[in-house]
């Protein structure tokens, strides 16, 4: 029975990971890639699923249960500097082409926005990504 039930959380959390409303930059792929680190952090902050989707969903709390997690991540992959500051041209990269100009802009300059830790500048430059331009924004 504790098989099944594992089993079944299992299949649930995969269910919610590939059928989240993302955008189409957001692939399989990435998915793949992120998901051992996804899971480092999410235990190292106590970041649930449902705090990912509200941020996604446009609800970006100051909660260093999300915030520290959005620093994790990016840091995972060098996407962000251990002052907190966005990689900018390297985020970039990963978006279409056609959005890769506007979003180098945008995403400039929201990266100094507020002064404290790491998890301060993430939630003061993912609030100021998602009130400019909300398609720039998403957390996996």
């Amino acid at each position: 029975m504790k098989l099944f039930i594992e089993i079944f959380i299992l299949a649930v959390a995969a269910f919610c990971l590939v059928t989240a409303d993302r955008p189409d930059f957001v692939t399989d792929e990435i998915l793949e890639m992120v998901a051992s680190d996804k899971a480092r952090c999410m235990k190292e902050h106590g970041t649930t699923e449902s705090m990912i989707d509200a941020v996604n969903e446009g609800n970006i709390v100051n909660d260093r249960a999300i915030t520290c997690y959005m620093y994790c991540l990016f840091e995972a992959f060098s996407l962000v500097d251990e002052d907190g500051i966005l990689e900018v041209e390297m985020l970039v990269g990963f978006l279409p082409e056609h959005m890769q100009a506007s979003a180098e802009t945008i995403i400039s300059s929201c990266t100094n926005e507020s002064a404290g830790d790491v998890c301060d500048k993430m939630y003061a430059t993912a609030k100021c990504i998602y009130d400019k331009r909300p398609d720039l924004w998403f957390m996996l």
